[in-house]
């Protein structure tokens, strides 16, 4: 493939991925909490893609405003044992108290992309010793990946690593293991950063937020197109750094789906994942409440090999994609955390 269309398949695939917003727009409004910074500018309505021209701009189209909210309100519990949120150049930082900072500077780092208030409300009380970053800039993949663009990853963590050490007085802070999360459009963000491929992640968890492109007339995903995440995934499978894959069941039209790309990826590996009976459906363990996510995350199929993990839920529309997001305090404390050591 030539310079010229791997390009072309790479913007295609950023337009794609931005199927991924529904919702995002009221959880961005929703980010302006005491201490935030100011969120970008949103949509005036809540609104879903229609069916994606290949390199054409998506037109929206009106969504009932109650079923955009199902599944994206999340309780607030405050900042626990964070003081506040802290200004990044890019995003915002919560630091945890010294004590979860080691003496030479060592600090264990989560940086998210697209949801930052939701797993701020989520994260903070459960003081899990984690540095953590939230990115939102937009609600189109694209967003993400032009911030990301050059030197953008590298500036971020030099501000993050300054911010820790100007926080809790320890000159040199730095961070020692690196978690990457994104729910959504955050995606673009991530198909930067593991493009450079220079930079040691030792957890990736995509929530909804891995999408594909079809063949030019075909429903089926171009070849090779998710080329680093497979790598990635392979190499997960072989017990390298953690993987974990999330989708809903929210289709899309025009492109391939998070169910669609999740069954893409594992098909690469020569994987397929196993149905879940409705007697083993449960959320997982802290994700939700019946009154929380209800049917949104029941379990319909899995894949677990070495440090990878595909998981499959039942929720589908606003409701289900939001629902997503209640999944990551579990991720991390199940797998993230003891694959720190900790």
């Amino acid at each position: 493939m030539s310079g010229r269309s791997a390009r072309q398949l790479r913007d295609a695939l950023l337009l794609a991925a931005s199927v991924g917003v529904v919702g995002g727009v009221l959880l961005l409004r929703r980010s302006n909490a005491p201490g935030a910074s100011p969120a970008p500018p949103a949509a005036s309505a809540p609104v879903e893609p229609s069916p994606l021209p290949r390199g054409g701009e998506p037109e929206r189209a009106a969504l009932d405003e109650h079923e955009a909210q199902a599944g994206c309100d999340f309780a607030d519990h405050g900042f626990g044992a964070y003081e506040r949120w802290r200004p990044l150049p890019l995003g915002r930082l919560l630091v945890p108290p010294a004590r979860a900072i080691r003496a030479d500077g060592g600090y264990d780092l989560l940086v998210h992309f697209h949801g930052a208030e939701p797993v701020r409300k989520q994260l903070a009380p459960r003081d899990l010793g984690l540095v953590i970053a939230g990115v939102d800039l937009g609600t189109r993949s694209s967003e993400y990946a032009r911030a990301l663009e050059g030197g953008g990853w590298g500036a971020l963590l030099q501000a993050i690593d300054g911010e820790v050490a100007s926080a809790v007085g320890v000159a040199g802070a730095r961070a020692r293991r690196l978690a990457l999360s994104s729910w959504s459009a955050g995606s673009g963000a991530i198909g930067r950063i593991i493009e450079r491929g220079s930079d040691p992640i030792d957890a990736l968890i995509l929530l909804d937020s891995l999408y594909g492109s079809y063949m030019p007339g075909q429903t089926s995903l171009v070849q090779g197109q998710l080329a680093p995440y497979v790598a990635l995934a392979g190499a997960a499978a072989r017990g390298a750094p953690l993987f974990y894959l999330t989708h809903s069941e929210t289709p899309t039209s025009g492109y391939a789906s998070t169910r669609e790309a999740a069954t893409f990826l594992l098909s690469e590996l020569g994987a397929s994942p196993v149905a879940v009976t409705a007697s083993g459906d449960a959320p997982p363990s802290g994700a939700s409440g019946p009154g929380e996510a209800g049917d949104a995350l029941r379990l319909t199929r899995m894949y677990d090999g070495g440090s990878l993990y595909v998981r499959g839920y039942a929720g589908a529309g606003p409701g289900g994609h939001c629902a997503q997001l209640r999944l990551l305090p579990a991720i991390l404390a199940e797998h993230v955390l003891p694959a720190f050591g900790r």
